[in-house]
């Protein structure tokens, strides 16, 4: 179906939550004790005002996901090592399972003391889908099996919200996002319900389920998304990626501009992630007019990152190139490339990208415009 799009530009945000930043910060309930001063809170608003998201995060990110704290131990002066030393590399991206940090944040710990043992940043993602937690389904969550694993349903039999999974996803994130807060960790990645990954599922196993719409299914992630950017502020950047298991090319686009209603244009709390970079293009689409469609998504005002769609030699250079059209504000690139016969090749490429970060930030621009879309296929 052909139509066109009219993109505003620079749309105001709807803070139609308190808990939504929108750009200041405001500190946990935690802090705010009898004994907390009034000068220690301006000190502490003074101090969020003059710290930038997109300037933290701004980079290469060493990717690794990690299911637990001797796996990481038996990583860490090899594999790691070797990445994590490279010059200009901006910090360390976890990925670990939600059931591996449900009951504490050890791994978390762990991994934040990798980073900043090189004077790195630090980021995590967690993944749910049939690394949801057992307790979650044990609770009511409706689900289906996979390779013999449980994955969680977006929406109910009858069509209606999963509100079981969308309330223990919400108390994880507020206490992910507090665990951020308290260790200056500046950039929360944040999962879908998701199949293998984190990423967005809209395979077939899930449209066979009872209770599917689209409409159910694209709301479904949007109330996920709301939950997220509860806790987005200056202080700590939500991210969630618009790519996965298809077809996704509407609702990529369709999430877009849901963060651009809800917080503005260009507002560097909230980043997309293309986790299809590499020789195809960006999204891991199937073809080349696929990962057209989702490109969409790069002609909205909403802030971006891209993350390397496997480990491995890529040409660096012209990915890097590509980062750059897209004005991402940062990459993540498997742990293992830096040990690959390209590794010089993508030292280099690193360095470049960090003296860009050091001159402007790259972000996109709250300009939007208006754009004559092909057909979907």
């Amino acid at each position: 179906m052909c139509r066109t799009l009219l993109i505003v530009a620079a749309l105001l945000p709807i803070a139609t939550d308190p808990r939504i930043h929108a750009g200041v910060e405001r500190p946990p309930l935690a802090l705010a004790s009898s004994a907390t001063t009034r000068d220690q809170d301006q000190e502490r608003a003074g101090r969020a005002q003059r710290s930038f998201n997109a300037e933290s995060i701004c980079g290469t990110w060493v990717l690794q996901q990690v299911a637990g704290q001797d796996e990481l131990e038996r990583l860490r002066p090899t594999v790691l090592a070797a990445a994590l030393e490279t010059p200009g590399v901006r910090g360390f991206s976890m990925r670990v399972p939600w059931k591996a940090i449900d009951g504490d944040f050890a791994l978390l710990d762990a991994g934040l003391a990798v980073a900043r043992a090189r004077g790195l940043a630090f980021s995590v993602r967690f993944m749910a889908g049939r690394h949801t937690p057992t307790r979650v389904f044990a609770a009511g969550c409706p689900s289906y099996l996979h390779r013999g694993e449980r994955v969680p349903v977006p929406f109910q039999p009858d069509g209606g919200p999963n509100t079981v999974f969308e309330a223990e996803y919400d108390r994880f994130v507020a206490r992910l996002a507090a665990w951020c807060r308290t260790h200056d960790v500046r950039l929360l990645h944040l999962a879908w319900y998701g199949q293998d990954w984190a990423e967005l599922n809209h395979g077939k196993e899930v449209r066979a389920q009872p209770g599917y719409s689209y409409e159910n299914w694209l709301q479904a992630h949007v109330r996920l998304l709301d939950i997220g950017l509860k806790s987005a502020g200056k202080d700590l950047a939500i991210e969630l990626p618009f790519s996965g298991y298809g077809p996704l090319t509407q609702a990529a686009v369709a999430l877009a501009d849901h963060v651009i209603e809800r917080i503005g244009a260009s507002n560097p709390i909230f980043f997309c992630q293309a986790n299809g970079w590499g020789p195809g293009g960006d999204w891991g689409a199937p073809d080349t007019r696929a990962d057209g469609a989702f490109d969409r998504v790069w002609r909205r005002p909403v802030c971006r990152g891209q993350q390397a769609i496997q480990p491995g030699d890529l040409d660096w250079p012209a990915l890097y190139r590509r980062l750059a059209e897209n004005a991402a504000t940062y990459c993540e690139v498997y742990a293992s490339s830096f040990s690959g016969r390209r590794k010089d090749q993508l030292a280099e490429e690193v360095r470049r990208f960090a003296d860009r970060c050091r001159g402007r930030v790259p972000l996109p621009s709250p300009v939007a415009r208006e754009v004559p879309l092909k057909p979907e296929s």
